[in-house]
């Protein structure tokens, strides 16, 4: 539901709440410029009886006094013609010292368009809407990003996921407070004004009468105005000429008080009403009137929504460009297979049009759809198949979130069985919990099953095939699926460097450096990668290979700083690697046809605490990339396993330059087939203490390497973390141990 509110409210309200947001922010600075005016002046130490008796009103039938929040005051009254005028008043001399300024058309036409959008009662309405609309998106995308980072705990942890969608969810985390106290004070004062929440004003309970039959005195003489400090007063309103019932009227924050015309007494003091003050709140705040820091806060916070918007609408059209358009697609009620998906990237949705093409291709009635779209509408179906990723740590994706509850609402028990197919990363701590959290719903409510519950690890075609194999011998059907996922546009890599390591181990592994050649594919790096990066990769990123004939990628970490025009990767020769033996035999000025990967979920969180790298073989290569970035020195300490000293120690020159400009702040090896016998876990455990301690102060561990290693690496962490509390469990959900597992 929060995510419809979020998506759908926000994009009717777009343009509306972008027009508001800017000419308030415009608009916040007034209260400040009014400060700053030769007109505003400090009232410390003074009375408004001071102020009066300063002030020459012989020729004058004075009206009413009023001060502003910004300490400017005015006085209305009228002339020897009889015609009304307002005059500032210098509170030093008493002197009026010239007409009030009735603002320069742009500041008069600007409040109009922000308070109504020119259109008087009707825009007032709208803009109400606008401010109520801003409010309930700003707080249905805090909802929606609690469900993405895990809950409301998570919060602030570290964003992932494309550049529009980490601008969109960082800025909003900083500005929520101020938008939306800015969003529902708007909305209060559209509701005062159409008095649907009235605002009970003072009145005199006792209508008292001034004393009559006394000589008339100068206002500065009266001690019941010489009580009340100029600074508190917001306006004083005068007895009418030659009226001697008539009394001053003074408003304060506080309330009313009358003050007898003749002899200063205080006739009644009346207190503000509760609406009185809360409506004096409301406006201070929304408008900056007295709280100018507060105006240009909530203003600079306003310049966010714009921000907000387009990337917020980038996500919405990038989700929508994501989503499968299914082919040939059987209406729910005809359909004997119903195939529901679950996707936040979109990428599941490809998974599920192969398997809908090749079930439709063998005869059969295929619907596919979201699974928030189940229900007992699904007569025909004589099997369901779920596939699904997971959002988050753990949670539904957005066109799923739904389907739990609506399992368990189904009127009678289903006649169709069923399967799960999960998508996720081995590498994450909730790996495909979703999809185990639909298998265990379906199974608690003794639907019977096609399939065990599969998953499969970084999109897989093999698995996806191997599952496909399983599913036609259920359903008796020759099934072949092929999956072929959609890749960017690549660009020409031309070989220029490479080093071999690692001969004499049987282990040939190769630094490889390519330069990237101009052509047509080149342009804005946002058209060509999605990312709106200048740089062509960064550390920790991947780049994909795609070997000739093949459409599936080979994924290698850059070792490189993306300082330049080229990219590095180290690959170890695997027996029968089609793109190791390719890259292997690759001479100087040959060419491959590459594209660069995002990988924001391992890279460390920004800032100066420690990072702690963990890797063996070529797990070396994306630390390297980030040792060559290093330029602010943050403390990076590297552990690295290998085999021999002597013959595959990777990088051993960029190691050693790395450690003398500080780049890289400690360097342990370990070496398996050296005589000391070590592996890099047995280096963490014997630097327990030290690595605690960097721990304690707030340290990232970062392990890149093969499964087996990372295993053994992560039970010697567990072991040093229990003194602190701690466990790589806990690590991961707070984005401190990040693995990248091949």
């Amino acid at each position: 539901m929060w995510r419809a509110v979020h998506t759908w409210l926000g994009l009717a309200s777009l343009a509306l709440v972008i027009v508001l947001a800017l000419t308030g922010s415009l608009l916040s600075v007034l209260p400040a410029l009014e400060k700053l005016s030769p007109s505003a002046q400090s009232a410390a130490g003074q009375s408004v009886a001071d102020l009066l008796g300063r002030m020459d009103l012989t020729d004058l039938e004075p009206d009413r006094l009023e001060r502003k929040p910004s300490g400017i005051v005015t006085l209305g009254y009228f002339d020897a013609s009889g015609a009304p005028q307002t005059s500032y008043v210098d509170i030093a001399t008493g002197k009026l010292t010239g007409p009030v300024d009735p603002g320069s058309p742009f500041w008069v036409s600007l409040k109009d368009l922000h308070r109504a959008l020119f259109l008087r009662d009707t825009g007032r309405a709208i803009t109400g809407f606008g401010a109520l609309a801003l409010a309930l998106v700003s707080l249905a995308g805090v909802f929606v990003l609690a469900a993405r980072m895990g809950g409301i705990a998570r919060l602030f942890d570290r964003v992932q996921g494309s550049a529009s969608a980490r601008w969109h969810s960082i800025v909003s985390r900083i500005v929520f407070l101020p938008v939306m106290l800015s969003a529902l004070t708007g909305f209060y004062m559209v509701l005062t004004d159409f008095d649907v929440l009235p605002v009970s004003q003072i009145e005199s309970l006792q209508f008292p009468e001034s004393a009559q039959g006394l000589p008339a005195v100068q206002p500065g003489t009266l001690h019941g105005l010489a009580d009340v400090p100029l600074d508190r007063l917001m306006m004083l309103q005068f007895p009418f000429a030659g009226d001697s019932f008539d009394v001053f009227t003074m408003t304060t924050a506080t309330g009313l008080t009358l003050v007898d015309q003749f002899t200063g007494d205080v006739l009644e003091t009346v207190p503000a009403t509760p609406s009185i003050k809360i409506h004096a709140w409301f406006y201070a705040v929304h408008t900056g009137e007295g709280m100018a820091i507060v105006g240009i806060v909530l203003g600079l916070a306003a310049l966010s929504v714009p921000v907000l918007g387009v990337t917020g609408v980038l996500i919405w059209w990038a989700r929508r460009r994501r989503k499968v358009r299914i082919a040939d697609n059987a209406t729910a009620g005809t359909a004997d297979i119903v195939v529901l998906v679950g996707s936040e990237g979109g990428s599941t949705w490809g998974f599920a049009q192969s398997l809908h093409k090749e079930l439709t291709a063998e005869g059969r009635k295929v619907h596919t759809g979201d699974m928030n779209s189940f229900g007992p509408q699904f007569t025909a179906a004589k099997h369901i198949l779920f596939l699904t990723a997971t959002y988050g740590n753990g949670a539904a994706p957005g066109n799923a979130d739904q389907f739990i509850a609506r399992l368990a609402d189904l009127p009678d028990k289903p006649r169709w069985s069923f399967a799960v197919l999960g998508f996720g990363d081995r590498a994450f701590p909730h790996y495909c919990a979703f999809a185990k959290d639909v298998d265990t719903a379906l199974a608690a409510q003794r639907i019977p099953r096609a399939l065990e519950l599969e998953l499969i690890n970084r999109q897989s075609p093999q698995a996806f095939a191997t599952w496909g194999n399983d599913l036609g011998q259920v359903l008796e059907l020759p099934l072949s699926l092929r999956h072929e996922v959609e890749l960017p546009p690549t660009q020409t890599l031309t070989l220029t460097d490479r080093k071999v390591y690692g001969i004499e181990v049987q282990a040939p592994t190769a630094v490889l450096r390519f330069r990237r050649e101009p052509g047509p594919n080149r342009g804005m790096w946002n058209r060509i990668f999605g990312t709106g990066r200048a740089t062509f990769f960064e550390p920790t990123d991947l780049l994909g290979i795609l070997p000739p004939g093949s459409n599936v990628p080979r994924y290698y970490s850059v070792s490189s700083d993306a300082s330049d025009n080229t990219v590095e990767i180290c690959v170890r020769l695997q027996v029968g690697g089609e793109c190791s033996g390719l890259l292997h035999q690759m001479e100087i000025g040959g060419q491959i046809e590459a594209f660069a990967k995002e990988n924001p979920e391992f890279r460390p969180p920004p800032g100066r605490k420690p990072v702690i790298m963990v890797s063996a073989g070529t797990g070396i290569a994306p630390f390297i990339g980030l040792v060559r970035a290093n330029q602010s020195r943050r403390p990076m300490h590297m552990y690295w396993g290998g085999r021999s000293l002597q013959s595959d120690f990777l990088y051993p020159d960029t190691l050693e330059h790395s450690l003398d400009n500080n780049h890289l702040g400690s360097l342990t090896t370990a070496f398996s087939r050296d005589s000391e016998n070590a592996y890099v876990q047995d280096k963490v455990r014997a630097d327990a203490d030290r690595l605690r301690d960097m721990i304690h102060k707030g340290a990232t561990i970062m392990v890149c390497g093969g499964d087996a290693m990372a295993q053994a690496v992560a039970s010697e962490f567990n072991t040093l973390l229990e003194p602190l509390g701690l466990s790589t469990h806990q690590m991961r959900s707070s984005k401190r141990y990040l693995e990248d597992i091949f």
